[in-house]
């Protein structure tokens, strides 16, 4: 019998730290253990961070963790420290942050390299093993022969992180101003993608903390730009593979920019949130998807979430025992051999399932012959599917009466197949399931299922909700009456973060709102005054992430900027703002303070929101919970044929009845390259167009370019200025009647003598068709 050698990590209790338990490597977890055997021992710490649902985090395990080779190599020169970045979201956001710095972007499995005082020297993500053996090596060099440079830039990446990531907050001059708006949904328009909907290219996340803003903008204030970004991003991803059209609920990302394939792990803070944003819009809507897309969702946290005690667990995992997606896919052979003939077929329409296969895997390219159900036709080439196309040419019904009336038929003639389908994929080997329990997430799905248990009219959905509201104040607070952050196995540990104090707090306002009960009101308020004597910064405003109990931190940081989750201080403000709302008849002075709070954190990274109210969106939506009732309606017309300066060039689109020009104006002493320049290595000046409306574009066409002598070279080049005319082709029938034309323009400007950088802008067009 082969006995398995066990490391540290079997004493933890994350189930991300206990699958490395078996590894050569001699892990640590996060702790003073770690750091003074490297103090000690004179070695540098390897700091991992990930967590148990990530793909690539079990790739690298595979790889490198499990590598003896590799594993010497960790255990002779370093002090291997792991890190559940779930558990620890302190520990993530700094080293996260400091790998930004030095590579320009980050991810998971984050690969750091620390001094044994924790300050951060290189770093990086994945490596493949053989790069990971050399680095490792390469690294181990460097600290023997030339430590005081390896100090000196450890010193230098923490004074940037301190000055990053400690946010002081500055002085606002005058009042805040409505007009920010604008400015967020003029950065909303220039990364949305009217095509695929959402933001920006692949990978593509669900955006969660946008969402409710553009909602609340689209209900509250009329802006068509709000709704159509909002709802048709809803849409496309109720649509794509990222959505699990059989279970219910969301996928992390999707790898394209189409939504199509996902990385299959399931969050429950993702679909907490989306769930939200699907019965958000089934209110602003009243279309029946919405509604059942949240049904689902919620569903699913319900049925495979839920833990037995009550509250819910943090995911299931990307992968599964036959492999990444194998649980969720099909073969069409499988579809026909479950469902009847007739059934398949339409199933196999509806969904795009192609014999070969209908994606490629992401790390190898190969066709694996497998399908990722996703609906990719409109509900127009639906109703002629189904058969019922005559629905869409009744004109007494409104337009989309009809096309709801499309999706209610599709929906009876799924519902037994998809059952069906779920049957048989439930006797499939499962993902694995990361079942602790975290405050801050828990809070999010108790605020979704009270607020769509009057919403979509499901009283169930409270009953849940209070139940997992009650096990977070019976389990998960110390006998000082301190939250914690994480349940497993019986066992509450680490201190809370600001995230938990105000997301669970939102989820009890959420609850009170929903039942009347006062008790959840009284315990959101003592959440609350907690979290002011915490965290909350009283000479520079705003809050901590981090309390007293928080140790081994090299910065104590403010969130400000949201990730997947709303940061730390939109959160807190939000529980501020709504608390005030709530006590301003039966407690104003409390009320008067929770909202000049809720204020001040807003005014302390108001600089931060004028820059980035994109980035910044919870806090944003604190805003509007704060002012949004008593606020008159902003100015947010956003001049989208604007001419954009960038460097010596300008550039303008203007829309003509029959297309689209573009105007390059070029300051005197530049040019910029043809569509085909002379040179290889030169940018070509390039005009795109994408669009989810029935219209056809046809290929640009560009006045000639002029021939430009440099020195011995003779250049085809647009001085002074570039037209392109970009044609309209033609129209399809079929909806959207309404939406955006992007334009991307891509250009080099250059002298005589150098070249700049390549440029890219991207031009957001709103569009209705008929008018």
């Amino acid at each position: 019998m082969q006995i398995r050698r066990m490391n540290r990590l079997i004493r933890e209790k994350s189930p991300y730290l206990l699958q490395h338990a078996y590894n050569p490597v001699d892990w640590y977890p996060w702790g003073a253990e770690a750091f003074f055997r490297a103090r000690s021992e004179d070695k540098p710490v390897f700091l991992s961070i990930g967590y148990s649902s990530c793909h690539w985090c079990h790739v690298m395990e595979r790889e490198s963790f499990e590598n003896e080779q590799i594993a010497a190599i960790l255990n002779e020169h370093f002090v291997p420290v792991k890190v559940d970045r779930e558990e620890r979201p302190d520990v993530d956001e700094i080293y996260v942050s400091a790998v930004q710095l030095v590579t320009g972007s980050a991810g998971w499995p984050l690969s750091v390299f620390l001094t044994p005082d924790g300050e951060p020297f290189y770093g990086g993500t994945y490596f493949p093993p053989a790069v990971f053996a050399d680095l490792l090596r390469q690294v181990a060099y460097l600290w023997r022969t030339q430590r005081p440079q390896v100090l000196q830039t450890a010193k230098e990446l923490s004074n940037d992180l301190r000055a990053l990531l400690s946010l002081r907050a500055r002085k606002m001059r005058g009042e805040r101003e409505p007009t920010i708006f604008r400015t967020f949904l003029a950065q909303c328009m220039a990364g949305y993608d009217p095509q695929h909907g959402g933001f920006g290219d692949a990978p593509k996340f669900p955006p969660n903390t946008v969402l409710p803003v553009l909602l609340w903008m689209a209900e509250a204030w009329g802006s068509e730009e709000a709704g159509i970004m909002a709802l048709h991003t809803l849409n496309k991803m109720a649509d794509g593979g990222i959505h699990d059209h059989i279970g219910g609920g969301f996928h992390r990302y999707s790898t394209d920019e189409r939504w199509l394939v996902p990385h299959f792990e399931k969050m429950l803070f993702d679909n907490a949130q989306l769930a939200w944003a699907y019965t958000r819009a089934y209110t602003l809507t009243g279309d029946p998807e919405y509604a059942d897309v949240a049904h689902d969702t919620l569903q699913w946290m319900i049925r495979e979430m839920r833990t037995d005690e009550g509250a819910f667990a943090s995911a299931l995992d990307a992968d599964s025992p036959d492999g990444e997606g194998v649980f969720y896919t099909w073969t069409q052979n499988e579809l026909y051999e479950v469902l009847d003939a007739e059934t398949a077929s339409l199933v196999c329409a509806i969904y795009n399932v192609q014999p070969e296969g209908n994606y490629r895997e992401e790390a190898t390219g190969r066709q694996t012959g497998r399908n990722i159900l996703h609906r990719h036709v409109s509900r127009d080439e639906l109703a002629q599917m189904l058969g019922i196309e005559e629905v869409l040419h009744i004109e007494a019904l409104p337009e989309d009466v009809r096309y709801q009336t499309v999706y209610l038929e599709l929906r009876e003639r799924l519902q037994d197949a998809h059952a069906r389908l779920r049957e048989v994929r439930a006797r499939r080997p499962a993902p694995a399931r990361d079942d602790k329990v975290l405050t801050d997430w828990n809070g999010l799905a108790i605020s979704v299922l009270a607020h769509a248990a009057d919403a979509l009219e499901h009283a169930a959905y409270l009953e849940v909700a209070e139940e997992a509201a009650e096990f977070i104040w019976q389990r998960l607070r110390d006998p000082q009456g301190n939250l914690l952050h994480r349940y497993r196995d019986g066992e509450a540990a680490i201190p809370a973060y600001l995230s938990d104090y105000a997301l669970y707090g939102l989820g009890l306002v959420s609850l009170f709102e929903a039942t009347g009960d006062s008790h959840w009101l009284e315990r959101a308020i003592q959440l609350a005054d907690q979290m002011i004597e915490k965290f909350h910064d009283a000479e520079l405003g705003g809050f901590f992430e981090t309390a007293d109990e928080h140790t081994l931190l090299i910065v104590r940081h403010k969130s400000v900027q949201d990730r997947q989750l709303p940061s730390g201080n939109g959160a807190a403000a939000q529980l501020l703002a709504n608390l005030s709302q709530l006590l301003i008849g039966d407690d104003p002075l409390r009320s008067e303070r929770y909202a000049a709070l809720a204020g001040e954190t807003i005014n302390a990274f108001w600089q931060l929101l004028q820059q980035v109210p994109s980035a910044t969106s919870s806090l944003l939506y604190a805003y509007l919970m704060l002012e949004g009732e008593t606020m008159p309606k902003p100015d947010l017309k956003v001049d989208t044929h604007a001419p954009v300066q960038e460097g010596p060039v300008q550039v303008q689109v203007i829309p003509q009845p029959d297309g689209l020009m573009v105007l390059f104006h070029i300051e005197e002493g530049w040019h910029i390259q043809a569509a085909q320049p002379t040179r290889a290595d030169l940018t070509p000046t390039r005009v795109e167009v994408q669009t989810d409306l029935p219209i056809e574009f046809g290929e640009p066409i560009w006045l000639p370019p002029t021939p430009y002598q440099v020195g011995e070279e003779r250049l085809m080049v647009y001085r002074e200025q570039a037209v392109v005319i970009v044609p309209i082709a033609g129209f399809r029938e079929g909806e959207p009647t309404e939406g955006y034309v992007r334009v991307r323009v891509v250009y080099q400007p250059c002298t005589d003598t150098e070249c700049a950088l390549p440029v890219e802008r991207q031009f957001l067009l709103p569009v209705r068709l008929g008018e």
